[in-house]
């Protein structure tokens, strides 16, 4: 009599099982930053066309604040956080360029790392912007409220919006 092989299963082969292993991993380690680059960050400013000086992270993308937000406690989680990923740290974030770092301190999130906060304002990237220098961001009215780069200043800079202007 043949075996019945009705029920047998055969174990996944072993790249699979590495590749799967490595895509939970890096989709584990991206919810958990809740962030566009996790690690240390480091907080500058730059001239973005069309806002001036505002504050950047390393790579030179913009960060902005919710005007939402009460200060130092951030209101965006979920659908907003993914559009509106919070700019994370694990250690305390380095400032330089204009950004004061007097300013410079991190908060809790329930979801990911310490949020930065300058001036108060817990600060966010925009994740239409692809690049140095984009701004697309600027001026949005989205989850209840608009979103703006920030001063070095800690200023919340309103003009300039890639959207026509903000009118207040």
């Amino acid at each position: 009599m043949a075996p019945d092989t009705s029920r047998a299963r055969t174990a996944p082969s072993p790249r699979w099982s590495a590749v799967a292993a490595a895509g939970l991993l890096a989709a584990g380690c991206a919810f958990a930053t809740n962030s566009q680059d996790p690690g240390r960050q480091q907080v500058t400013s730059a001239a973005v066309p069309k806002l001036g000086p505002v504050l950047v992270d390393d790579k030179g993308r913009t960060l902005y604040v919710f005007a939402a937000d009460p200060p130092n406690r951030s209101t965006c989680f979920g659908a907003c956080a993914s559009i509106w990923p919070p700019a994370t740290s694990q250690g305390r974030p380095a400032a330089s360029g204009g950004a004061q770092p007097g300013m410079l301190t991190t908060i809790a999130r329930s979801d990911g790392p310490r949020q930065i906060v300058y001036a108060g304002h817990p600060l966010y990237y925009y994740q239409a912007d692809t690049g140095r220098g984009d701004a697309q961001g600027q001026g949005i009215t989205q989850f209840g409220s608009p979103w703006f780069a920030l001063t070095p200043q800690g200023q919340i800079q309103t003009t300039g919006s890639a959207h026509g202007g903000f009118q207040p």
